[in-house]
């Protein structure tokens, strides 16, 4: 059978916007003709392996072990395509799509018609309009492109567009041939006729609640073998290159001490099998029947010694775990604010001064490398987790398949913790409590109800600290893009908080990618004291006003349904790859207050020390 091969895809995109189930559109080999495929689910992936002569063992594993046992599988590993930065000895494979949605048009005569009854060539992936390329020479072809509409559902269901119930409205003539042209501006001056019976109807109202009016999803999963699934709910009308129609939900983990020792490093996967065993006589049994293959990576040392280097390897890492991925990066980050800490090329923290002039920072710390892991999970559609009303995770497999697609990626960052004195004496003003509802009760009201079964929920730390968090980093990442040369599309915040016995208040502005690019040191520079002081200063004074005041201050220009007061595309939202909420929960206020009340502010004595 040919393989019809559409084109190329990075790890990491597969990773964080084309995995499985999202819509990823190609120019063909040759002809240039655009195709749209799902990326198919990881049962797919094994399969095609195997078709190469490989099995799943081919595919390169990565090891993150407090990561695999929140989510609940043995290991991670890389997707069989080509690399970012490819090695002699990985594995290529073309990863199964798709082709999605199964409706094409012809541009030239208009006509839409499903992809098996247009023109096809041995090997080509492309179709042709055979009546618009009779009289063209045969290098000439008029290809069809995918159809601009489709439907999806909040369960995470995939269709294509249900064309005939659109126009014959429950009286169907069985053709599944139209035409669609444009005969005005809109979509009002977009219609559809069938050729057969003669009926037109406009597009109008396609994205309307009442355009799917007494139909159900039918439950597909384009992206899985056997994958249609009983579904009560509505669909909904899209356009196939919607920002919305998928959304990624990803998880991640910095490789911290003891993870991030060397010899656990070279163990790779076979550390995580070791650590996995309940009891001494388990791993050294282990150790044993793979001492062969386990020698030739951690070099020169006897099986005792190495028998006897696990164990205490295992304790370290008991003790380091909390079973709290954030606290124990945290907590990390606080005992190198005691001393510099370096762990290989995969953690090095040095320490720097809190700048005097700003006690509102207690401990700032630049991180000259770090590893994180990025693990695809699963994805919603429509809206982001939680959703309102709730939205549904979709898997990338019909069952687990014990392993999960993920890639690792090297950077450096500053980090910055606040002082919890201050914080808590500000958080505790009931002006800051009453604006802090305002948000809270808000989304509250619209995600968490009876009927909301998401593994994944709003965090019940959800309050001013969070508000403050987010808002200040998404400041910093804005001014530091400014002054570094990294596009604020590059940094990301990593965001720790908590109460209780795991307090925590800090943040992590980091960029990390799976070249070089993230560790050439132009960000963590920032990070030293007095070039720190200067910018953070900067960031907080030039978000004291927005160009869209006084209605972003008031919450009027943001959109409600991301459950945010005073932030805008002129001040606080950022690229959603940089975000870790999909820029919900922000609101400027927090930083600097209001006109009315600038003590809402948790820096506004240092805007008004600035002033006098």
């Amino acid at each position: 059978m040919p393989v019809n091969e559409v084109g190329k895809v990075r790890q990491s995109a597969v990773i964080m916007n084309y995995g499985p189930g999202a819509i990823v559109d190609f120019r063909a080999p040759h002809t240039g003709a655009a195709v749209s495929v799902v990326p198919a689910g990881l049962e797919q992936w094994v399969k095609k392996l195997e078709e190469f002569g490989g099995s799943s063992q081919d595919m390169k594993r990565l090891t993150e072990q407090r990561l695999a046992e929140k989510l609940k599988v043995s290991h991670f590993r890389l997707p069989p395509v080509a690399a970012d930065n490819p090695q002699d000895d990985d594995i290529i494979i073309p990863l199964v799509g798709v082709r999605f949605p199964g409706w094409l048009q012809c541009p030239s005569c208009s006509t839409i018609k499903p992809a098996r009854k247009w023109g096809t060539e041995p090997g080509n992936p492309s179709r042709f309009c055979s009546p618009c390329s009779a009289s063209l020479p045969p290098e000439d072809k008029t290809y069809v492109v995918p159809v601009r509409f489709v439907t999806a559902c909040r369960n995470g269901h995939l269709d294509d567009f249900p064309w005939s119930e659109w126009i014959h409205q429950g009286s169907p003539c069985h053709k599944n041939e139209f035409h669609l042209e444009s005969e005005g501006p809109g979509l009002a001056g977009l219609v559809l006729s069938c050729p057969k019976c003669k009926k037109r109807r406009s597009m109008e109202h396609i994205f309307t609640k009442l355009a799917h009016e007494g139909r159900e999803c039918a439950g597909e999963r384009p992206w899985l073998a056997d994958g249609r699934e009983e579904c009560k709910q509505k669909p909904i009308t899209m356009q196939r290159g919607a920002s919305n129609l998928y959304f990624p939900i990803m998880e991640s983990a910095l490789v911290i001490p003891p993870w991030s020792e060397e010899i656990i490093r070279r163990l790779g996967y076979r550390w995580t099998e070791i650590a996995t065993l309940v009891t001494k006589a388990q791993r050294h049994q282990y150790i044993e029947m793979f001492w062969a293959a386990i020698s030739e990576d951690i070099g020169d040392i006897d099986v005792m010694a190495f028998k006897e280097l696990v164990e205490e390897k295992i304790a370290d890492s008991k003790a380091a775990s909390s079973g709290n991925l954030r606290w124990d990066e945290y907590r990390q980050f606080m005992v190198a604010a005691g001393k510099p800490t370096k762990s290989g090329d995969q953690f090095e923290v040095r320490i720097e001064h809190a700048p005097i002039a700003i006690p509102h920072i207690a401990v700032l710390l630049r991180v000259v490398s770090l590893r994180e892991i990025r693990v695809l999970r699963s994805f919603t559609r429509i809206e982001p987790l939680p959703g309102s009303p709730p939205v549904k995770q979709q898997f990338l497999s019909h069952s687990n398949m014990g392993w999960l697609p993920a890639i690792d990626v090297k950077g450096e960052g500053i980090f910055i913790a606040l002082n919890q004195n201050l914080l808590v004496d500000w958080e505790s003003q009931p002006q800051v409590q009453e604006r802090a509802s305002q948000i809270k009760n808000y989304h509250e009201s619209r995600v968490l109800n009876p009927d909301n079964d998401n593994e994944i929920k709003i965090s019940s730390a959800l309050g001013a600290r969070y508000l403050l968090l987010h808002s200040l980093a998404h400041i910093l990442m804005k001014q530091l893009s400014l002054q570094c040369g990294y596009s604020s599309a590059s940094l990301r915040e990593r965001l720790y908080l908590g109460e209780g016995d795991k307090d925590m208040a800090g943040i992590m502005i980091y960029t990390a990618t799976s070249d070089s690019d993230g560790t050439l040191g132009g960000l963590q520079r920032q990070g030293q004291s007095a070039r720190f002081a200067l910018m953070f200063r900067e960031a907080v004074r030039a978000n004291e006003w927005c160009s869209s005041d006084p209605l972003c201050i008031k919450g009027l220009v943001a959109a409600t349904e991301s459950s945010t007061l005073a932030a805008c595309h002129s001040c606080l939202l950022s690229p959603e790859t940089s975000c870790e909420d999909y820029n919900r929960f922000l609101d400027r206020a927090m930083l600097v207050g209001t006109p009315e009340d600038r003590s809402i502010g948790f820096f506004a004595d240092l805007l008004s020390s600035e002033t006098d």
